[in-house]
């Protein structure tokens, strides 16, 4: 076994990341199985990448580099056509690492036959098919094909066509993916021929991307040829994946469109009736499960009985003319029961919400159904799940107007202790708009949260014990729950312009990007 280290040095000419960051990255190709003709250039694209960009790559085919000591150099473990077909390649201790590589937020990179290590431990071989998020079983011979660019806005797809048309091996899987991937690329299975056997029955990504256990995780199974690592399109595309995997992202647009997976804008995409009350507000992240959030049968208004249906105000001099939408103890609820659960059980998550919170409406009294309001739970979002320990996020106001947020893990029912931490901080005006944004870590451990209010400095924080086994339910806006047996009873009393919420832990910087351009949409003269 070699290992070859190459310390590259930053190029003349500013690369992909505009010679920002000098990510470290592990181009590692250690296997034990079938051949690839290609091996060698692929090792060759990596390295020639990391030269454009004054990346330090270190390239090795020797599994001993998985280590935990090793694998704290790296920022990015790039599976690099390596096969497992014929024996195992890793010892427990390597599994053990990779494990601790991930889960301290690496980010991974699997290229093609990464997709076939079938012959580790069978802890191993579970945990990393989830890490990839399938198996490569079987292929028809190589021939061209028509891949179709399912979302182009990621930044590893953005310099793709509608119809990408390449030629590979076409490999089946043992499972469809997409459940539990964020598809990127699928595969045309009526442009190329093979046994009905060999192919996935229409549906049949073949690139994708996912959160993982804090990490994250980037697989194509492009790969076979020797061509394929030299088409141009294609190495925009890894290279782009390396960036996305180290946790770099760009820093000059709103939405960070990288990681965002809600985008509920006032402006855009609202259903109304004759008198402006609400009943559909659409996602206009088009690609997310998590489409529409409407309104509910059961959604009546308690202290002011009647539709339930919040009301659209348009043209609102406060907000530079925007839109907002009037909550009064009214719900919106996204049918979608699993679409958010991975913010909670790994990937972390940042929101922000433009909103103006109402004194709150007689907090001590009698709903029609002869309960109350709960007392100092008002929450403007949430997903908590409907018995059990309520495990979710939620983002809530005292009866006084402090504001608070926090998430649930499920290990206890306590409303508020070490499993269900309450973060708090100013007490807010009401009749007053505010830029407010919430902030989990990455990681299966214990996490970080961050609470900020108009601002990218935290105004309060604290620690959360992440449950990966957690589940949480569908998630509502203008209150903290699907609450159907309680419509009304912990929700918010005022107005939301804008929610956003990210699929990850923004960074500081980008914190404070989604800041300054939602104060510049709303705010500024």
């Amino acid at each position: 076994m070699r290992i070859l280290i190459l310390f590259l040095v930053v190029a003349m000419v500013p690369g992909f990341i505009q010679g920002q960051h000098k990510i470290r990255l592990l181009n590692f190709q250690g296997d034990m199985g079938f051949q690839h003709e290609s091996k060698e250039v692929a090792l060759e694209m990596i390295e020639l990448l990391g030269k454009k960009n004054g990346w330090e790559v270190t390239t090795s085919v020797d599994p001993g580099i998985l280590n935990a000591e090793s694998l704290s150099n790296f920022e990015v473990l790039v599976f690099n056509n390596n096969c497992g077909t014929e024996g195992p390649i890793f010892a427990e201790s390597q599994l053990r690492a990779l494990q601790g590589f991930i889960r301290g937020g690496g980010g991974f990179v699997g290229i093609h036959c990464a997709g076939a290590i079938w012959k580790e431990s069978a802890e191993f071989q579970t945990w990393y098919q989830q890490l990839i998020g399938t198996r490569l079983v079987a292929h028809p011979e190589v021939q061209p094909a028509k891949l179709v660019v399912e979302n182009q806005d990621h930044p590893t797809t953005t310099h793709l066509s509608r119809v990408w048309e390449i030629t590979d091996e076409w490999h089946m899987f043992s499972v469809n993916p997409r459940n539990k991937v964020n598809v990127l690329i699928n595969l045309d299975e009526s442009s190329y021929q093979a046994d009905p056997k060999l192919k996935m029955g229409g549906d049949h990504p073949f690139t994708w991307y996912h959160y993982f256990e804090g990490g994250r995780s980037f697989f194509t199974s492009l790969g076979h040829t020797k061509a394929v690592y030299h088409n141009a399109d294609y190495q925009k595309m890894i290279e782009a994946a390396i960036v996305w995997a180290a946790g770099y992202h760009s820093d000059d647009a709103l939405t960070c469109s990288n990681a965002l997976i809600l985008d509920l804008n006032a402006d855009k995409g609202v259903e109304i009736t004759d008198n402006n009350r609400v009943v559909r507000w659409s996602n206009q992240v088009g690609n997310f499960t998590a489409k529409d959030f409407a309104l509910q049968d059961y959604g009546i208004r308690l202290s002011k009985p009647g539709t339930g249906a919040p009301l659209l105000k348009s043209q609102v001099n406060e907000l530079n003319g925007h839109s907002t939408i009037v909550f009064e103890e009214d719900e919106l609820i996204n049918a979608k029961e699993d679409a958010f659960d991975y913010l909670l059980t790994g990937s972390g998550y940042t929101w922000f919400t433009v909103l103006k919170p109402y004194i709150t409406a007689d907090p001590a009294g009698e709903t029609e159904f002869g309960m109350y309001r709960l007392q100092d739970v008002n929450s403007f979002m949430g997903n908590l799940r409907n018995g059990g320990n309520y495990e979710g996020l939620w983002g809530c106001l005292d009866d006084d107007l402090t504001l608070w947020f926090g998430s649930r893990s499920g290990a206890t029912f306590g409303r508020f202790d070490m499993n269900n931490p309450k973060v708090s901080g100013p007490k807010l005006e009401a009749n007053r708009y505010y830029i407010i944004a919430g902030r989990m870590g990455a990681g299966t451990d214990t996490v970080s949260l961050d609470l900020f209010v108009d601002q990218a400095r935290a105004v309060a924080t604290g620690r959360f014990p992440v449950n990966p086994l957690a589940n949480p339910s569908k998630l509502a806006i203008g209150t903290e729950r699907d609450a159907t047996n309680h419509p009304g009873s912990e929700s918010f009393d005022g107005e939301i312009a804008r929610v956003l919420i990210y699929e990850r832990p923004l960074t500081d910087k980008e914190v404070e990007v989604v800041f300054q351009n939602l104060r510049t949409t709303y705010f500024s003269d």
